[in-house]
Protein backbone atom coordinates (compact mmCIF):
# COMPACT_ATOMS: atom_id res chain seq x y z
CA UNK A 1 0.00 0.00 0.00
CA UNK A 2 0.97 3.81 -0.68
CA UNK A 3 1.73 6.06 1.84
CA UNK A 4 -0.90 8.75 2.30
CA UNK A 5 -0.56 12.67 2.24
CA UNK A 6 1.55 13.59 4.56
CA UNK A 7 -1.05 15.40 7.51
CA UNK A 8 0.27 19.02 6.27
CA UNK A 9 -1.10 18.49 2.81
CA UNK A 10 -4.71 17.49 4.38
CA UNK A 11 -7.38 19.92 5.44
CA UNK A 12 -7.82 19.63 9.06
CA UNK A 13 -11.56 18.98 8.36
CA UNK A 14 -10.72 15.82 5.96
CA UNK A 15 -12.84 12.74 6.89
CA UNK A 16 -10.43 10.06 7.77
CA UNK A 17 -10.65 5.75 8.47
CA UNK A 18 -8.03 5.81 11.03
CA UNK A 19 -6.67 2.52 13.46
CA UNK A 20 -6.30 1.74 16.26
CA UNK A 21 -9.23 3.09 17.83
CA UNK A 22 -7.43 3.33 21.04
CA UNK A 23 -4.92 6.49 19.34
CA UNK A 24 -7.90 7.42 17.24
CA UNK A 25 -9.11 10.27 19.67
CA UNK A 26 -12.10 10.97 21.87
CA UNK A 27 -14.68 11.07 18.15
CA UNK A 28 -18.19 11.67 18.96
CA UNK A 29 -19.77 11.52 22.12
CA UNK A 30 -23.19 11.68 20.80
CA UNK A 31 -23.16 8.24 19.89
CA UNK A 32 -22.23 7.34 23.87
CA UNK A 33 -25.69 8.39 24.73
CA UNK A 34 -27.78 7.49 21.93
CA UNK A 35 -28.32 3.59 23.43
CA UNK A 36 -29.76 5.32 26.01
CA UNK A 37 -32.18 7.58 24.08
CA UNK A 38 -33.09 4.50 22.48
CA UNK A 39 -33.98 2.58 25.54
CA UNK A 40 -37.71 2.42 26.71
CA UNK A 41 -37.70 4.18 29.77
CA UNK A 42 -34.55 6.05 30.10
CA UNK A 43 -34.77 9.91 31.14
CA UNK A 44 -32.53 12.38 30.21
CA UNK A 45 -31.95 15.59 31.66
CA UNK A 46 -29.61 18.65 31.19
CA UNK A 47 -27.83 19.81 34.18
CA UNK A 48 -25.62 22.85 34.82
CA UNK A 49 -22.21 20.36 34.73
CA UNK A 50 -23.63 18.21 31.89
CA UNK A 51 -26.23 15.65 30.95
CA UNK A 52 -27.72 12.87 33.50
CA UNK A 53 -29.69 9.44 31.90
CA UNK A 54 -31.50 7.79 34.47
CA UNK A 55 -32.91 3.96 34.35
CA UNK A 56 -36.28 3.35 34.04
CA UNK A 57 -35.90 1.65 37.51
CA UNK A 58 -34.04 4.60 38.72
CA UNK A 59 -31.55 2.29 39.68
CA UNK A 60 -28.96 3.01 37.28
CA UNK A 61 -27.48 6.12 36.20
CA UNK A 62 -25.01 7.46 33.35
CA UNK A 63 -23.45 10.74 33.46
CA UNK A 64 -21.34 12.96 31.28
CA UNK A 65 -19.93 15.54 33.46
CA UNK A 66 -16.81 17.59 31.24
CA UNK A 67 -16.06 20.13 33.83
CA UNK A 68 -16.05 17.65 36.98
CA UNK A 69 -12.51 16.51 38.20
CA UNK A 70 -11.72 13.79 35.56
CA UNK A 71 -14.32 14.87 32.98
CA UNK A 72 -15.75 12.34 30.86
CA UNK A 73 -18.80 9.76 31.56
CA UNK A 74 -19.44 8.21 34.78
CA UNK A 75 -22.01 5.08 34.98
CA UNK A 76 -23.23 3.90 38.68
CA UNK A 77 -25.49 1.08 39.38
CA UNK A 78 -27.41 1.27 42.83
CA UNK A 79 -28.84 -1.43 44.59
CA UNK A 80 -32.27 0.54 45.45
CA UNK A 81 -33.35 3.48 43.31
CA UNK A 82 -30.96 6.41 44.13
CA UNK A 83 -29.28 4.41 46.77
CA UNK A 84 -26.01 2.92 47.44
CA UNK A 85 -23.46 2.51 44.85
CA UNK A 86 -22.72 -0.95 43.74
CA UNK A 87 -20.66 -0.48 41.41
CA UNK A 88 -18.83 2.39 38.78
CA UNK A 89 -17.47 2.63 35.84
CA UNK A 90 -15.81 6.00 34.54
CA UNK A 91 -14.16 7.26 31.14
CA UNK A 92 -12.38 10.01 30.97
CA UNK A 93 -12.84 12.72 28.93
CA UNK A 94 -10.75 11.61 25.76
CA UNK A 95 -11.71 8.04 25.93
CA UNK A 96 -12.74 6.87 22.26
CA UNK A 97 -16.19 6.83 22.15
CA UNK A 98 -16.56 3.89 20.45
CA UNK A 99 -15.06 2.00 23.76
CA UNK A 100 -17.55 4.31 25.91
CA UNK A 101 -20.47 3.74 24.04
CA UNK A 102 -19.77 -0.16 23.34
CA UNK A 103 -20.15 -0.22 27.22
CA UNK A 104 -23.44 2.11 27.59
CA UNK A 105 -24.84 -0.10 24.72
CA UNK A 106 -24.83 -2.70 27.04
CA UNK A 107 -25.72 -1.42 30.12
CA UNK A 108 -28.90 -0.73 28.27
CA UNK A 109 -29.12 -4.12 26.92
CA UNK A 110 -28.91 -6.13 29.94
CA UNK A 111 -29.81 -3.87 32.84
CA UNK A 112 -34.10 -4.66 32.30
CA UNK A 113 -32.81 -8.49 32.87
CA UNK A 114 -30.89 -7.06 35.96
CA UNK A 115 -28.20 -8.65 33.68
CA UNK A 116 -29.32 -12.26 34.20
CA UNK A 117 -29.37 -12.25 30.23
CA UNK A 118 -26.05 -12.23 30.21
CA UNK A 119 -25.26 -14.78 32.90
CA UNK A 120 -23.71 -18.59 31.96
CA UNK A 121 -26.21 -20.35 30.27
CA UNK A 122 -28.22 -17.33 29.22
CA UNK A 123 -29.19 -15.94 25.53
CA UNK A 124 -26.33 -12.94 25.44
CA UNK A 125 -23.91 -14.76 27.20
CA UNK A 126 -20.29 -14.95 25.56
CA UNK A 127 -18.27 -17.56 26.97
CA UNK A 128 -15.02 -15.55 26.34
CA UNK A 129 -13.61 -13.45 28.97
CA UNK A 130 -12.16 -10.00 28.37
CA UNK A 131 -9.06 -11.49 29.24
CA UNK A 132 -9.33 -14.00 26.56
CA UNK A 133 -10.81 -11.63 24.18
CA UNK A 134 -7.25 -9.86 24.10
CA UNK A 135 -5.21 -13.14 24.35
CA UNK A 136 -7.12 -14.42 20.88
CA UNK A 137 -6.46 -10.93 19.48
CA UNK A 138 -2.85 -11.21 20.30
CA UNK A 139 -2.45 -9.00 23.12
CA UNK A 140 0.69 -9.95 25.56
CA UNK A 141 0.70 -10.69 29.04
CA UNK A 142 2.84 -9.66 31.83
CA UNK A 143 2.32 -9.95 35.39
CA UNK A 144 3.97 -7.94 37.68
CA UNK A 145 3.84 -7.40 41.73
CA UNK A 146 0.51 -5.57 41.67
CA UNK A 147 -0.89 -6.39 38.53
CA UNK A 148 -1.49 -8.58 35.39
CA UNK A 149 -1.45 -6.60 32.47
CA UNK A 150 -2.31 -6.75 28.79
CA UNK A 151 -0.51 -4.99 26.24
CA UNK A 152 -1.37 -4.23 22.81
CA UNK A 153 0.57 -5.78 19.77
CA UNK A 154 1.68 -1.82 19.23
CA UNK A 155 2.40 -1.76 22.94
CA UNK A 156 0.58 1.68 23.22
CA UNK A 157 -2.89 0.25 24.96
CA UNK A 158 -3.38 -1.63 27.90
CA UNK A 159 -5.46 -3.09 30.28
CA UNK A 160 -4.62 -4.04 33.83
CA UNK A 161 -6.25 -6.27 36.09
CA UNK A 162 -5.21 -5.07 40.12
CA UNK A 163 -4.40 -8.07 42.42
CA UNK A 164 -5.36 -8.24 45.70
CA UNK A 165 -8.05 -7.72 47.80
CA UNK A 166 -9.59 -4.32 48.36
CA UNK A 167 -12.25 -3.32 50.62
CA UNK A 168 -15.40 -2.41 48.32
CA UNK A 169 -16.48 0.47 50.25
CA UNK A 170 -12.92 2.22 49.50
CA UNK A 171 -12.99 0.92 45.82
CA UNK A 172 -16.24 2.59 45.66
CA UNK A 173 -14.94 5.55 47.49
CA UNK A 174 -11.99 6.30 45.25
CA UNK A 175 -9.23 5.31 47.96
CA UNK A 176 -7.48 2.83 45.92
CA UNK A 177 -7.13 1.54 42.18
CA UNK A 178 -10.20 -0.18 40.80
CA UNK A 179 -10.46 -3.65 39.60
CA UNK A 180 -10.10 -3.21 36.36
CA UNK A 181 -8.05 -0.38 33.53
CA UNK A 182 -7.70 0.35 30.39
CA UNK A 183 -5.51 3.18 29.02
CA UNK A 184 -3.70 4.04 25.83
CA UNK A 185 -0.91 6.21 25.47
CA UNK A 186 2.25 6.89 23.26
CA UNK A 187 4.40 7.87 26.12
CA UNK A 188 3.88 5.81 29.46
CA UNK A 189 6.20 8.07 31.32
CA UNK A 190 5.29 11.75 30.37
CA UNK A 191 2.52 11.42 27.89
CA UNK A 192 -1.31 12.23 28.04
CA UNK A 193 -3.40 9.47 28.12
CA UNK A 194 -6.81 8.56 28.22
CA UNK A 195 -8.00 5.78 31.04
CA UNK A 196 -11.81 3.67 32.19
CA UNK A 197 -11.72 1.93 35.47
CA UNK A 198 -14.41 0.03 36.31
CA UNK A 199 -14.89 -1.41 39.97
CA UNK A 200 -14.95 -5.30 40.70
CA UNK A 201 -18.57 -5.73 40.91
CA UNK A 202 -19.03 -4.06 37.18
CA UNK A 203 -20.72 -7.07 35.19
CA UNK A 204 -18.51 -8.99 33.28
CA UNK A 205 -20.55 -8.34 30.24
CA UNK A 206 -20.01 -4.56 30.67
CA UNK A 207 -16.00 -4.90 30.71
CA UNK A 208 -16.06 -7.53 28.21
CA UNK A 209 -17.64 -5.22 25.86
CA UNK A 210 -15.34 -2.48 26.23
CA UNK A 211 -12.59 -4.61 26.08
CA UNK A 212 -13.54 -5.78 22.18
CA UNK A 213 -14.15 -2.12 21.08
CA UNK A 214 -10.70 -1.27 22.72
CA UNK A 215 -8.76 -4.40 20.74
CA UNK A 216 -11.33 -3.51 17.51
CA UNK A 217 -9.28 -4.00 14.50
CA UNK A 218 -11.58 -2.16 12.67
CA UNK A 219 -10.85 2.04 11.94
CA UNK A 220 -12.94 4.56 13.02
CA UNK A 221 -14.16 7.64 11.58
CA UNK A 222 -12.14 11.46 12.51
CA UNK A 223 -11.39 14.42 11.31
CA UNK A 224 -7.95 14.61 10.51
CA UNK A 225 -8.52 17.93 13.41
CA UNK A 226 -9.89 14.99 15.97
CA UNK A 227 -6.74 12.79 15.87
CA UNK A 228 -4.21 13.99 18.55
CA UNK A 229 -0.98 15.56 17.02
CA UNK A 230 1.23 13.29 18.96
CA UNK A 231 -0.47 10.17 17.92
CA UNK A 232 -0.49 10.91 14.13
CA UNK A 233 2.99 8.82 13.56
CA UNK A 234 1.39 5.77 15.05
CA UNK A 235 -2.24 5.63 13.35
CA UNK A 236 -3.17 4.10 9.43
CA UNK A 237 -5.88 5.97 7.97
CA UNK A 238 -7.42 5.80 5.17
CA UNK A 239 -9.32 9.30 3.49
CA UNK A 240 -13.44 8.14 3.47
CA UNK A 241 -14.89 7.26 0.12
CA UNK A 242 -11.35 6.57 -1.19
CA UNK A 243 -12.01 4.73 -4.62
CA UNK A 244 -10.37 1.09 -3.78
CA UNK A 245 -7.61 1.30 -6.41
CA UNK A 246 -6.58 4.70 -4.85
CA UNK A 247 -6.50 3.38 -0.82
CA UNK A 248 -3.38 5.05 0.68
CA UNK A 249 -3.54 3.59 3.99
CA UNK A 250 -0.11 3.70 6.13
CA UNK A 251 1.09 5.27 9.16
CA UNK A 252 1.27 8.68 8.51
CA UNK A 253 4.34 10.71 7.88
CA UNK A 254 7.62 9.48 9.80
CA UNK A 255 8.34 5.91 11.17
CA UNK A 256 7.89 6.02 14.98
CA UNK A 257 10.06 4.65 17.45
CA UNK A 258 8.33 0.97 18.04
CA UNK A 259 8.69 -0.26 22.57
CA UNK A 260 10.49 -3.20 22.57
CA UNK A 261 8.54 -6.76 23.10
CA UNK A 262 7.96 -7.50 26.65
CA UNK A 263 8.29 -3.82 27.61
CA UNK A 264 5.86 -3.04 30.71
CA UNK A 265 5.31 -0.10 31.64
CA UNK A 266 6.00 0.44 35.46
CA UNK A 267 3.60 -0.03 38.18
CA UNK A 268 3.20 3.42 38.79
CA UNK A 269 1.62 4.19 35.10
CA UNK A 270 -1.30 2.27 36.33
CA UNK A 271 -1.28 2.63 40.33
CA UNK A 272 -0.76 6.29 39.75
CA UNK A 273 -4.06 6.58 37.95
CA UNK A 274 -6.74 8.41 39.98
CA UNK A 275 -9.38 6.04 40.18
CA UNK A 276 -12.41 8.20 40.34
CA UNK A 277 -15.61 7.21 42.37
CA UNK A 278 -18.45 8.63 42.79
CA UNK A 279 -19.85 9.40 46.08
CA UNK A 280 -21.90 8.05 48.33
CA UNK A 281 -25.38 9.77 47.44
CA UNK A 282 -25.42 11.79 44.63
Amino acid sequence: MIATSRPGDLPPDTDLLVHPVYLAGRGDTATVYEALCDARGWGKATTATGLMFTSPRQDAQVAYMPESRYGGWKAVQYGEPLGTPIWWATFSRNTPAEITSAFTTALAEGLPSNHRDFLHGDPHHRPISPAGALAERGWQTDDTAMYVYQRSPDSHAYFALRKGHLDDYMELEGEGPAQWTMYGCVDHVNGERWHADFTSATPLYLVQAAVIALSSTEPVERPLSGIPERNLPYVTVTPVGADTDQLRSAALARTPHTPQAGATPPISSVASLPAPGPSRRR
